[in-house]
């Protein structure tokens, strides 16, 4: 299997996780192509978590006998994208905070989307793709740009204690998040 042709199949397999609407796209190869970077030092951990999806499609496509560990290594090499973070973050969240062995299977997807509408982008479809909006609301969320009542975060839970949730790490905000 070539570079490319992993690349590709990762991708869609990112996408498959999460029940990525094909009419988003544009938007998905956007949010792919674009690293995801952090400001507070804790946050680094969610890059982490957005890169260990790679091992998770590693060890599917090995034990399937596609392709090696090694050849995925080198064409999934590189900083964490703002599609595994965020994919990532869904999969931390279902796994370690909102996991329930009753539900009809996994709500990654659920959180996922909570996340792209928190942030405005769920509009942004193939026909209403609008590259330099896209970028400045991802830019503005990685920033911690957005106002103190959480809008353009990926929650929107504003101010918590007298603390502006911009200034606290993401899995905090995640917890504040689920607990509210």
């Amino acid at each position: 299997m070539s570079e490319n042709e992993i690349k590709k199949e990762y991708f869609q397999w990112l996408c498959n996780l999460v029940n990525a609407d094909p009419l988003h796209h544009l938007l998905w190869t956007f949010l792919h192509n674009e690293w995801f970077i952090w400001v507070l030092p804790m946050d680094e951990n969610r890059a982490e978590d957005g890169k260990y999806l790679r091992y998770l499609y590693s060890l599917e496509r090995v034990e399937k006998g596609r392709v090696t560990a090694e050849e995925v290594d080198h064409a999934l090499d590189g900083p964490c994208t703002i599609l595994e973070f965020l994919v990532g973050l869904a999969k931390r969240i279902e796994d370690d905070i909102m996991y329930n062995a009753e539900s009809d299977g996994s709500k990654i997807d659920v959180w996922f989307w909570e996340m792209i509408k928190n942030l405005g982008l769920e509009k942004y479809d193939d026909k209403h793709y609008n590259e330099v909006e896209i970028k400045d609301i991802v830019t503005r969320f990685m920033l911690r740009k957005y106002p103190k009542d959480g809008s353009g975060n990926i929650f929107k839970i504003g101010q918590k204690n007298g603390h502006w949730t911009k200034n606290i790490e993401i899995w905090e905000q995640v917890q504040l998040w689920a607990t509210q």
